[in-house]
C-alpha cells in the first residue's frame, strides 16, 4: 500500500474496552487480521519467566469450540496463514486470509482470544519444543550475548530473562499456569484488534461487535509496574564458547521509551553512527570497510524503544586476534560522536535515508497494521505518515549533537564478550565492575 494512496483509517472502541483499528486496501482480495494484547514478557511474574510466551504459543492449540486439529484444518482449507507471537510488551495472533473469509477469521480469532483451553497434551508437546529451543540457543553465540546483555541492563525486572524463559522455569511450568496468566492478562480492555485490507468498514465493525463485544474478563489484572535505571558503574561480562571461531562483542546501556521527546533526533543519530545502509554510518564504514576489523558491526538506540525503555547497543563480530582493537575502535567511535556530534552533511544524508525509506513501512497490509498499532499505543495520530518527513527534516546538527551527548553514556556501560579463549582454561564466565576501555581484557 503506497504512501501516496488514500488510506481511510478508522477507529472504534466498544463498550467492553476493545479497540478496533482498520484501514481499507482493495488492491488485492486479502485481509490482515491481527489481535495485539498487552500481555508480553514484561507481564511475567518474576518466578515464571516464559509464561507469556508459552501462553501465546498455545492460543491456537485448542479452544472451547475447536480442537487444534480443527483450527489447523480451517486455516489450511481457507488458504490462510495463522501465527502467534509474544514480545516485550505484546502477545497476540496474526491471521492472513482472503477477504471473503473475514467472517470465519473474526470468529476464529475471537475463540482463540477468549476461550483457549491449553490442553495438557498440546502443552506437553509445546513445552518440549521450547526446551529444545532453549538448549539450541546455548550454542548460538549472538543469542548468548544478547541474553547476557539483557540480563544485566534489565536486572531486577521480568525483561532480564529471554522471552522463552529459562530451562528451570519452563520445566516447572504447567498448563494451569497458562490458564492463570490468560485469565489475568487477556481481556478486551488491553486488546487492540487491527484489520487491514479488502474490507467494508461498517461490515467489519458489525462482525466484531457481534463476535467480540460481549467478551468480558472480570478477573483482569493490570500488570504491576517496574522501574528501570541505568547502571552507575561499568560492567564487563565474558563467556567462553571454545568451539567458536568469531568473537562477538556488544556494549551499551539502558535506552529510551518510544514516547521520548528525543526519539526523532535519535533516529537521525542512529543512521549516522551505526544503523544506516552502505557507507552512511561511521561505525561500519570505519571498523568494517576501512580497517577490516569486523565481519559485522552496527549500533542502535531508537529501534528498540517501546512502551518499556529499549537499549543502546553497539555490536561487532571479529577475529580472536583483533578482539581488543575492535573493542577499542567501537568505543572510540561512540566517544567521538558523543563528544563532537555529526556534520551537516551527515545529518542531511540521514534525513534523506529516513524519509526515503519510510514509504516501505506501508508496503503490505501487515506493515500498515503495525503502523496503526503504533499510532494507538504511542498517540502518534493517524496523520503521522504525512507528518513524519517534516519531523525528520526539521532536526538540526546541533540537536543531534545534544541528544548524543545526553543519551550515549561512554563511561557507565555494559560490555559483553562471547567467543573462544577469552579467559584462562576452566573459567566459563565472569563479571567485573571496571572500564574495559582502560584495561585490556585478559589473555
Amino acid at each position: 500500500m503506497g504512501m501516496d494512496e488514500q488510506r481511510p483509517f478508522d477507529r472504534r472502541e466498544f463498550s467492553n474496552g476493545l479497540v478496533l483499528l482498520s484501514a481499507v486496501n482493495r488492491r488485492l482480495p486479502l485481509v490482515s487480521l491481527n489481535a495485539f494484547v498487552l500481555a508480553g514478557t514484561g507481564h511475567n511474574d518474576a518466578s515464571q519467566p516464559g509464561v507469556a510466551s508459552m501462553t501465546s504459543r498455545l492460543l491456537d492449540e485448542g479452544t472451547q469450540r475447536y480442537t487444534a486439529q480443527q483450527i489447523s484444518q480451517m486455516v489450511e482449507d481457507k488458504g490462510s496463514t495463522l501465527s502467534t507471537f509474544s514480545q516485550q510488551e505484546l502477545s497476540g495472533i496474526c491471521l492472513q486470509l482472503r477477504s471473503h473469509d473475514l467472517t470465519t477469521g473474526i470468529e476464529l480469532l475471537g475463540e482463540m482470544l477468549s476461550f483457549p483451553t491449553f490442553p495438557a497434551s498440546r502443552f506437553s508437546i509445546e513445552k518440549e519444543k521450547v526446551l529444545n529451543h532453549l538448549k539450541a540457543a546455548e550454542d548460538d553465540p549472538q543469542g548468548v550475548m544478547a541474553n547476557l546483555f539483557a540480563g544485566l541492563i534489565y536486572a531486577g525486572s521480568p525483561l532480564q530473562y529471554p522471552a522463552l524463559g529459562t530451562h528451570a522455569a519452563v520445566e516447572e511450568m504447567s498448563a494451569d499456569d497458562l490458564l492463570g496468566f490468560h485469565g489475568k492478562h487477556y481481556g478486551p480492555q488491553n486488546t487492540v484488534l487491527v484489520v487491514v485490507g479488502d474490507i467494508e468498514t461498517s461490515r467489519l465493525q458489525n462482525l466484531v461487535e457481534e463476535r467480540l463485544s460481549l467478551w468480558q474478563n472480570p478477573d483482569f489484572v493490570r500488570a504491576p509496574t517496574f522501574s528501570l535505571k541505568r547502571q552507575k558503574t561499568p560492567l564487563l561480562e565474558e563467556k567462553v564458547m571454545e568451539d567458536k571461531e568469531q568473537v562477538h562483542i556488544c556494549l551499551g546501556h539502558l535506552g529510551i521509551s518510544r514516547d521520548s521527546p528525543d526519539f526523532y533526533p535519535i533516529q537521525v543519530m542512529d543512521v549516522i553512527l551505526g544503523s544506516g545502509p552502505g557507507f552512511t554510518s561511521r561505525i561500519p564504514r570505519k571498523l568494517r570497510d576501512q580497517e577490516g576489523l569486523a565481519y559485522s558491526t552496527y549500533s542502535d538506540l531508537s529501534g528498540s524503544a517501546g512502551l518499556y525503555p529499549g537499549r543502546f547497543l553497539a555490536y561487532i563480530s571479529t577475529s580472536r586476534e583483533n578482539q581488543q582493537r575492535a573493542l577499542d575502535g567501537l568505543l572510540s567511535e561512540i566517544q567521538n560522536f558523543a563528544a563532537t556530534g555529526p556534520t551537516d552533511e551527515e545529518v542531511l544524508v540521514a534525513q534523506d535515508f529516513l524519509t526515503g525509506s519510510f514509504v516501505f513501512d506501508f508496503e503490505t497490509n501487515a506493515h500498515v497494521a503495525r503502523f496503526l498499532l503504533s499510532a494507538e499505543l504511542f498517540d502518534l495520530g493517524l496523520d503521522y505518515p504525512e507528518r513524519y518527513p517534516h519531523l525528520i527534516r526539521k532536526i538540526t546538527r546541533d540537536k543531534v549533537a545534544q541528544v548524543a551527548h545526553r543519551h550515549l553514556d561512554t563511561v557507565n556501560f555494559t560490555t559483553v564478550i562471547v567467543g573462544p579463549n577469552h579467559a584462562p582454561e576452566g573459567r566459563k564466565a565472569r563479571r567485573q565492575q571496571r572500564n574495559p576501555a582502560q584495561e585490556r581484557c585478559p589473555e
